[in-house]
């Protein structure tokens, strides 16, 4: 009898925690709070945008993208002439394990804090169907949101107008 309350506290548990995980799933939609991310930094420790209290720039890349590999250095710069100012996050939803690790070690960004989603979270959360995609959030709302590859004057002066 024990067994079968256990299992079913067990079950009960999981569907409670689905239900909740949907509030935190808005799509990062401009002007609505910005859905926590789900991710660990090179060394395994957890990362949330909440975590920064300065104006937090999510961007959604992967390895083999072009257009992100163009626009990293652009924001490293963009955050090296803002310091104190911008945080930037690198969430990366397709490399996984060794593969991120290569990517991250192939690029030496001291501005850019990389993250692996874990099993694909936030990407879910924010709704990314391209890369990059990249979302300017201040004071924990999203700003602004920028799918696929813009001219970096467009991205860099959407994202100067939030500082």
């Amino acid at each position: 009898m024990r067994i079968k309350i256990l299992i079913l506290t067990f079950f009960c548990m999981i569907f409670l925690n689905a239900c909740f995980e949907n509030n935190n799933k808005n799509g990062g939609k401009i002007g609505l709070h910005a859905p926590e991310i789900s991710a660990k930094n090179v060394k395994g420790q957890k990362v949330k945008i909440s975590d920064f209290n300065n104006l937090v720039i999510l961007t959604f890349v992967q390895q083999g993208c072009a257009s992100c590999l163009k626009d990293l250095p652009l924001l490293e710069k963009l955050a090296d002439d803002n310091p104190q100012k911008i945080t930037i996050l690198a969430v990366d939803s397709i490399d996984k394990d060794i593969k991120f690790k290569d990517f991250v070690n192939a690029n030496d960004y001291k501005n850019i804090i990389f993250l692996e989603d874990d099993l694909d979270i936030s990407w879910q959360r924010f709704n990314i169907f391209a890369v990059p995609t990249t979302f300017i959030i201040k004071n924990g709302i999203v700003q602004d949101k920028i799918i696929g590859e813009k001219p970096w004057s467009y991205l860099k002066n959407s994202i100067s107008s939030w500082l």
